[in-house]
């Protein structure tokens, strides 16, 4: 069965991302990728007997034509696919369980989001940010380029932001700090803490 795109709980996140944006990027970008993978699968007979996170964590065992262009799709795939997941339109508080764990690495919740959104402000060009957790099921705040998904690199991503243009240029032009302190707003954390729990069993 194909991959396909997650269906959205929200219709609208105004006024953090605006309607065109948030159309443009979910039927518009997301959907491209999706796609594009499925174009690219079917052209190589997959039988898409795995999740995605499987094939991400599993591709040098397939010899899939055109592994690059798979790569940036799978990885557009998978990182929409979060992106959209975790957001939601009302401001949810930090479930304790997760409250406990940033703590435990970040020392504060703040501290979590100020060093979230520095390391976000530090990507040159597009990209992502994620907080993952590694090998030693330890959090951490990583950046990667373009489409690569953590899952390539041997890390879960828990939470993710796309730092591309189109994910906040329409409304925030250049301000990018400005999107990224208003989109923590509107992260359903809930699903974060899920996506951990999930992560460590």
């Amino acid at each position: 069965m194909e991959y396909e795109i997650i269906n959205l709980s929200y219709n609208s996140l105004e006024p953090v991302i605006d309607d065109k944006t948030l159309d443009l990027h979910y039927n518009g970008h997301y959907k491209n990728y999706t796609d594009k993978l499925n174009k690219l699968l079917k052209e190589s007979s997959y039988d898409y007997r795995y999740s995605p996170e499987e094939l991400a964590m599993n591709i040098n065992n397939f010899p899939f034509k055109n592994n690059s262009d798979l790569l940036f799709n799978l990885g557009g795939y998978l990182n929409h696919s979060l992106y959209f997941d975790h957001l939601i339109d009302s401001k949810v508080l930090v479930p304790e369980g997760l409250a406990k764990e940033l703590n435990k690495y970040f020392g504060s919740f703040d501290n979590f989001k100020n060093e979230f959104i520095n390391m976000a402000l530090e990507l040159k060009g597009s990209g992502w940010t994620f907080l993952v957790l590694d090998k030693n099921n330890k959090l951490r705040i990583i950046n990667l380029p373009n489409q690569d998904s953590p899952y390539f690199y041997g890390f879960i991503p828990l939470m993710g932001i796309d730092m591309w243009e189109h994910a906040y240029y329409i409304k925030y032009n250049l301000d990018k700090k400005k999107y990224l302190e208003n989109i923590f707003n509107i992260i359903d954390f809930n699903k974060v803490y899920r996506n951990f729990l999930n992560a460590k069993r």
